[in-house]
């Protein structure tokens, strides 16, 4: 399947021809469970850069991130990849495109030629992103390519989310974000319009603040609101998993839920943990949060038809994060400092440059590669291999043989597969619409922990390693109710009501003893 995207090939009609008739043939095979997919994915999401500027809580790449930067390991994909293998590959067909999972897509150094592409053919790019880059002239540039913004968000207080989003300011997000609404209130009526959505990782350090997030989404005209459990990667971190908290979690929930309700806001929390006791729930202590003037009282004016404020970032010093020493933060220097990415403000007007962006921590000597097994920190072909190997034999059904050989609300753009209520049968959303490729172009059925690789797009194309072998077992496997062990602990699907919470999914070992398991 290969189409150009030289607009002088083809009419913009044509390409919407092009990809109207792929959508349609993968939603027809789709709700049929066909195997093979006679289309291309809907979705599929790039990880063009590994690079951030944020150390936060609940992130294991920070230190392997700085530590990998000084080991020269490349965390961002050549531009020369992204025109020869990801352009023909994956745009002429996909509606939407994410730019990355772990890393800040607002710092792709070639962005411009993303949204020149993304132009050309017509295809929506989906911006999960920090919030902190997003400012007016960064809005106008992005927005009209814009399937929609997704901003992690992870407090419902200044001080809670700078402590946990090391480096960001929850004033200056909130702003951008207001300046996003504001922007898309302008569209004309009947033009395309970006959903707006806001993503919190729910912990310890931040569950009793939900309701606060709830109504911050609201004032903010935020469309939804997703909140979904922490996944712990290592000891240090699996004190902060709600799995240790279950009833203050259920009872976070119940609350936010409530709040949602009142405010008619469209929010989406995970299923409550079962086998809480009522005296358990009875005897949680619920923490208030004292918002005698709302959760944004910077932008009390400008929330009442006012200017939006010129802020300064001032984000947390790493002394007052929620981190623990030799969590995600990097060693100190000689002189106990720790160095962090610039905190002067971003001029909007320009690209964001990577480099200047974010400085290299010195110390961090040993940089254990298993704590990238799965990160796209960038490894030798040996590396991948090893690592793609030792995936594939998570499966039974995955072996040798099969090695050799997440969606927009919005409709036109919605890529969720239709629901199979058969007995004894699975559902997934990703098999049959999204894939997802990496920095080093290895090829998975999604970005879900435990994923098996499937293929590397600069060795095949994608056509061929979406209707592969591997892709192929995964979705028959789904369909007869056998799935591979990542699909059947999914936590995606957990959350959603629609499997079992269990600590070896939401409370991952450190990497080195998880390859020892193997």
């Amino acid at each position: 399947m290969s189409v150009s995207l030289d607009p002088n090939d083809y009419t913009p009609e044509q390409i919407r021809e092009i990809k109207s008739g792929n959508e349609r043939r993968v939603r027809e095979a789709a709700r049929r469970g066909d195997v093979h997919i006679d289309g291309m994915p809907l979705k599929v999401t790039l990880e063009l850069t590994a690079d951030c500027n944020f150390f936060c809580r609940m992130c294991e790449f920070p230190a392997p991130r700085e530590s990998g930067r000084k080991k020269g390991y490349e965390l961002t994909a050549p531009v020369e990849k992204f025109n020869e293998t990801i352009v023909p590959n994956v745009f002429p067909f996909a509606l939407v495109v994410n730019l990355t999972v772990v890393g800040e897509p607002l710092m792709v150094p070639y962005l411009d030629r993303v949204l020149e592409i993304a132009e050309v053919s017509q295809t929506k790019l989906e911006f999960i992103t920090h919030g902190q880059f997003l400012d007016e002239a960064m809005i106008e540039k992005i927005g009209p390519h814009a399937a929609g913004i997704v901003v992690s968000f992870d407090g419902g207080t200044r001080e809670t989310f700078n402590r946990i989003r090391v480096g960001g300011d929850f004033n200056v997000i909130t702003r951008n974000m207001l300046a996003f609404q504001r922007w898309r209130e302008k569209i004309p009526e009947g033009g395309w319009r970006p959903y707006f959505h806001m993503n919190a990782t729910l912990m310890r350090e931040n569950i009793h603040e939900l309701p606060a997030m709830v109504q911050l989404a609201h004032e903010l005209g935020v469309d939804k609101l997703n909140g979904a459990l922490m996944i712990a990667f290592s000891p240090k971190m699996a004190k902060s998993s709600l799995l240790n908290a279950r009833a203050l979690a259920n009872e976070a929930f119940a609350r936010g839920r409530a709040v949602a309700e009142e405010l008619g806001q469209y929010a989406e929390f995970p299923a409550p943990f079962p086998n809480v006791s009522e005296e358990e729930a009875a005897a949680v202590e619920f923490p208030s949060v004292d918002l005698p003037d709302g959760p944004l009282p910077h932008l009390k004016d400008a929330l009442a038809g006012g200017p939006l404020p010129d802020l300064k970032i001032q984000a947390a010093k790493p002394e007052e994060s929620l981190h623990e020493l030799g969590a995600n933060i990097p060693d100190p220097d000689a002189e106990g400092n720790i160095s962090f990415v610039p905190i002067d403000e971003i001029d909007g007007t320009s690209q964001m440059d990577a480099a200047a962006a974010t400085q290299v921590v010195e110390g961090q000597d040993e940089f254990s590669k298993e704590r990238a097994f799965g990160s796209p920190l960038q490894q030798s072909p040996d590396e991948r291999r090893e690592q793609a190997q030792a995936r594939m034999a998570m499966s039974d059904g995955l072996g040798t043989d099969a090695q050799a050989s997440s969606g927009a609300d919005h409709p036109g753009y919605g890529v969720a597969a239709e629901p199979n209520e058969e007995e004894g049968r699975y559902t997934c959303k990703f098999l049959w619409n999204e894939v997802f490729i990496s920095l080093t172009g290895d090829v998975a059925p999604c970005c879900i922990q435990g994923r098996p690789i499937v293929g590397n797009i600069n060795d095949q194309d994608l056509a061929s390693i979406w209707n592969g072998p591997a892709m192929k077992e995964m979705r028959e496997r789904l369909l007869t109710g056998d799935p591979i062990p990542c699909c059947k602990d999914c936590n995606y699907n957990t959350q959603l009501g629609k499997g079992e919470y269990r600590e070896d999914t939401l409370i991952i070992p450190e990497r080195i003893q998880r390859r020892k398991q193997l």
